[in-house]
């Protein structure tokens, strides 16, 4: 299935429960049976976007990182995609970050552009990820970054909420009650 750049518009959406509509549809055209774990999420995704995806949940460190993070590795001329997902936070919060990260494959975005510098900190981790500095360099000058409401990076981010949102409550839902 080619995912495509997705992102909705200004005239599709004009408010929070328009978005989620968007999101639910988006989610079960590219996932029409959702879940139940993270694991077979990203088997599944890997079958969508064709592709091998790594699921890694590290301490980064002294590094300011979001909690997780999405790029993509190359190695010659194949290509990865990296989940990445501070294991210092709760399993329940590992399993929404790692949705959200997913809900930007299943909308249709792509990782940001690379910088050509990268600070010193960076490489050591992108090292331990097998990931591009240049990718992660980015990420992390993102951090703290807030979006204006409306804006085009503001939208990206919410849809990859909500749809991670609606991931996330399918697969800690899947478990029935502790």
């Amino acid at each position: 299935m080619d995912l495509g750049e997705a992102t909705v518009t200004d005239t599709d959406v004009a408010t929070d429960a328009d978005l989620l509509t968007w999101c639910r549809r988006r989610l079960r055209a590219v996932l029409p049976e959702l879940p139940s774990s993270l694991d077979e999420l990203r088997r599944r995704m890997e079958e969508v976007r064709g592709r091998r995806i790594e699921l890694t949940m590290t301490d980064p460190g002294r590094l300011r990182l979001p909690s997780g993070l999405w790029g993509q590795v190359r190695s010659g001329a194949a290509v990865h995609d990296l989940v990445w997902v501070d294991r210092r936070t709760s399993p329940f919060a590992r399993t929404v970050v790692a949705c959200h990260e997913f809900g930007h494959m299943i909308c249709g975005h792509e990782p940001d552009p690379v910088p050509a510098a990268t600070p010193e900190p960076v490489g050591a981790l992108a090292a331990d990820l097998a990931l591009d500095p240049a990718h992660l360099a980015a990420i992390v000058g993102r951090c703290g970054e807030l979006c204006a409401p409306g804006s085009p990076e503001w939208r990206r981010e919410r849809e990859a909420e909500l749809t991670g949102r609606l991931l996330a409550q399918h697969i800690l839902g899947s478990h029935g009650p502790a």
